[in-house]
């Protein structure tokens, strides 16, 4: 019996012939040519895509230029897109070497509202006293230079001088103005020198002021430590990078709370400056921004966070110099005050009074969640200071030290060839109370550990031979060790030994 024929699928028979029509095999599914992308999607790559991560690419190059971390252990941990606090920290360095001058020479906080442009600026005097943590009672204008000499003291073996400074003066600002209680924090903190600060200026192309009034300093500090006359006569005039860091430091002709004024003009002008400036032109200083401002400006803001950078493209966008609403600590504003010598004792009550006209100036809410975690950690770290200063005044005390001779400045040099060693010896003595400069290093290898009694100080001379053995001297260190403090340690080889 013959089987019956094999029918495959289309109908056709083994060995058969069928005709298919022309266009059957464009008929097929899946058959003939893949369809071509839309060309929509070109124009998105090309035009959104490419830019992005050119943009991305660029940022990532100055935040390797310009960015620093934030040691606060209690620093806030989000991108706030409604409203955010940066802390501007002018900072005296002239690149001398001289690390122990260092200080805040301004410091004004900038709350910015990123929808809608609206930034509202607070100085505070340099001469206001505060608590630091560490340190005790003292000017605000100093919490960044103690800062800056004790990153280890204070925060981690990996934190910068730099990083240690702004974050300490951002913990003595929020203290001082309260804003715990408010619900904000200090977000973000920017360090400039006045190198960059003029260099900025000079990048923009320069700022226009309006001088409300005739200013002349006879005695304005020049780069030598020598003194110059400078003149601002009122009106509207152009000032380069130099003349307008001249106009926002000089306070001679009248006082600190005019300097404190100026200072916000230049910042209002420079504001304003940025906000004429065409996409063409923020590229260009977006590419120039590592070598205008690498070495002369340090901040924390996250440049490579997503979120950050649209809260900074939107504050850009809508930036108005019209909305910028300046609140200064003065008598004007904070009545109740008294002097003690040169220093400034604001009344709490009327600063943080102050201190919420000038959020409320911007529209921006605060976050309120974690109001009374900031609050605790705040007492918490006041407790801690308590006792520590406490414990160093029964010390103090005890020992005598300070209270004939004044307290010594002391710096710990390794000349032992041992890393760490300088850093180690300098928190021993910190932390029973002697006055300590930053440790550093010296050239070749010391054989003898050698205490060099600079300033006549014979008292805590003695009393650190109590804690680390070593040779005391009467007299300076050898040529080659450069140092303003009045106690030298050289740690030599034989440290230790016994």
């Amino acid at each position: 019996m013959t089987p019956p024929n094999e029918r495959l699928r289309d109908g056709a028979t083994p060995g058969s012939t069928r005709i298919l029509p022309r266009n059957a095999y464009k008929q097929r599914p899946g058959a003939g040519r893949r369809k071509r992308p839309s060309w929509w999607l070109f124009c998105v790559i090309a035009f959104i895509g490419v830019p992005a991560i050119a943009l991305s690419y660029q940022l990532g190059i100055v935040a390797a230029a310009i960015g620093a971390n934030d040691p606060r252990v209690d620093r806030p941990a989000t991108v706030p897109t409604n409203g955010y606090t940066i802390l501007l920290v002018g900072v005296d360095d002239r690149g001398d070497g001289r690390n122990d001058g260092i200080r805040s020479d301004t410091v004004i906080l900038a709350r910015i509202n990123p929808n809608t442009g609206a930034i509202g600026l607070l100085s505070i005097p340099r001469d206001t006293r505060v608590q630091v943590r560490g340190r005790g009672t003292s000017k605000i204008n100093a919490a960044y230079a103690y800062g800056y000499l004790h990153p280890q003291d204070l925060y981690a073996d990996n934190v910068s001088q730099q990083e240690s400074g702004m974050a300490l003066a951002a913990e003595t600002v929020e203290w001082f103005t309260n804003m715990a209680s408010l619900g904000a924090r200090i977000d973000y903190t920017m360090q400039i020198n006045f190198d960059g600060f003029a260099q900025l200026i000079e990048a923009l192309g320069g700022v226009t002021i309006d001088v409300p009034k005739a200013v002349v300093d006879t005695s304005y500090p020049t780069a030598d430590y020598g003194t110059m006359r400078v003149e601002f006569t009122p009106g509207i005039q152009h000032m380069d990078g130099t003349r307008a860091l001249i106009y926002a430091r000089t306070r001679h002709a009248d006082s600190d709370f005019g300097r404190n004024q100026r200072q916000q003009l230049v910042i209002a002008a420079l504001v304003e400056r940025i906000g004429q400036l065409g996409i063409t032109d923020l590229g260009r200083l977006a590419i120039q921004a590592p070598q205008i401002l690498g070495g002369t400006l340090k901040t924390t803001i996250p440049f490579t966070n997503p979120r950050m950078v649209v809260a900074l493209l939107s504050t850009v966008w809508h930036l108005d110099s019209t909305q910028i609403a300046s609140f200064r600590v003065a008598p004007q504003t904070v009545t109740r005050f008294t002097t003690d010598g040169t220093d400034l004792v604001w009344d709490q009550v009327g600063v943080a009074a102050l201190t919420g006209k000038w959020i409320a100036s911007t529209g921006t809410a605060v976050n309120t969640s974690d109001a009374a975690i900031t609050i605790r950690f705040g007492q918490l770290r006041n407790w801690s200071t308590e006792l520590w200063q406490q414990g160093v005044r029964i010390f103090r005390d005890k020992t005598g030290i300070g209270s004939a001779e004044g307290l010594a400045r002391i710096q710990v040099l390794n000349g032992a060839r041992v890393a760490g060693l300088a850093r180690r010896v300098t928190q021993q003595l910190n932390a029973v109370g002697f006055t300590m400069d930053a440790p550093g290093d010296v050239s070749g290898t010391i054989q003898e550990t050698i205490i060099y009694d600079i300033t006549n100080h014979p008292i805590q001379a003695v009393q650190i031979t109590k804690i680390i053995s070593g040779k005391v001297v009467q007299g300076a260190p050898p040529m080659d060790i450069q140092t303003n403090a009045d106690i030298i340690i050289v740690l030599g080889t034989d440290f230790g030994a016994p």
